[in-house]
């Protein structure tokens, strides 16, 4: 195991080469386990125990609602913790299902062994809040996009929210934003070319430019 995936979270180690690292007289204990494509990691409402690591390979994450239905919520490549945020929570549960897209190796460290390092490393303590602070934007951010009505509401928060001097770069391809939005691509790209047609955007290659700021704000809830 490389000590450069136990060592994900230490800010003081992030920038360090694997020749360093090696010197490095820090070990965290841990085990690991391999998931075959479509296993469940975890499901919904599982209790987090462990601080959990994506080593290698891809997973999706999906809400499952009361009455069955799926709602995808992202796919996650590896090196990635999984639930980290809900470690130390009173409940720590699994908010989503995790499914294995591939072939998956996953490490788990033990709820004693993080707290036992958090102690005595201040890059691991500094590296492990601000990931967790920044994954809670990540969610608050797709809340808010959750929250817009329409898909067109949905691209419009998301163009204010990357818009600079009138230009944006949605940094996604359409399929990617499909996904991160949770609809259907062939209505994703039915509805920005309206609103292309409509004189509200341009919009070419994920790139472009607003041409009717009022017309766009006008689309959010």
């Amino acid at each position: 195991m490389e000590k450069r995936d136990l060592l994900f979270f230490c800010s003081m180690c992030r920038d360090k080469s694997a020749e360093e690292i090696e010197k490095i007289k820090c070990t965290i204990p841990h085990t690991v386990k391999m998931y075959m494509r479509g296993e469940h990691i975890a499901y919904q409402g599982d209790k987090v125990l462990d601080l959990i690591m994506l080593l290698k390979g891809k997973v999706k994450t999906e809400i499952v609602s009361n009455s069955g239905l799926t709602l995808p919520m992202e796919e996650i490549q590896a090196p990635y913790p999984l639930a980290a945020a809900f470690l130390f929570a009173d409940d720590n549960r699994f908010p989503v299902d995790v499914v294995a897209l591939q072939k998956c190796e996953v490490l788990y460290i033990s709820k004693e062994s993080v707290e036992k390092q958090i102690a005595r490393c201040p890059g691991f303590m500094r590296g492990f809040m601000a990931f967790n602070a920044n994954r809670m934007q990540y969610i608050s951010e797709r809340l808010k996009i959750f929250a817009q009505k329409g898909i067109k509401g949905k691209i419009a928060y998301y163009i204010l929210s990357h818009e600079r001097d009138g230009e944006f770069d949605l940094g996604r391809s359409v399929a990617s934003l499909a996904e991160y939005f949770g609809v259907e691509r062939p209505s994703l790209s039915r509805s920005l070319s309206e609103m292309v047609r409509d004189g509200i955007i341009t919009f070419q290659n994920g790139k472009g430019k607003v041409l009717n700021i009022n017309s766009l704000s006008d689309l959010l809830l």
